[in-house]
């Protein structure tokens, strides 16, 4: 009985590690691609002086709003979440 006990607690745990490992990882690529927007944004209001910086906290917003988003690359992605919320 402890055997199977410590068993499936392990097995739990290693479960909880993995899906907060994997949480932890999204994380880091969503403010990783926020950077990317941001660095990406500011050269484009440098060279494109009527943009302006106003909104630099969206900046991947306003770079999709003007069709410069980042692309994603060939392999299959999980959705961004600003498309999950649009119809």
């Amino acid at each position: 009985m402890f055997l199977r006990t410590s068993g499936f607690a392990l097995v739990l745990s290693a479960f909880v590690a993995t899906l907060g490992w994997g949480y932890h990882q999204r994380q880091q690529a969503h403010a990783w691609r926020e950077q990317a927007c941001a660095y990406r944004f500011a050269d484009l209001a440098r060279r494109a002086t009527f943009l302006g910086e106003d909104n630099v906290q969206n900046a991947c917003g306003r770079l999709q709003a003007l069709g410069l988003g980042l692309r994603a690359s060939s392999v299959a992605a999980f959705p961004i979440r600003d498309q999950l919320a649009r119809p």
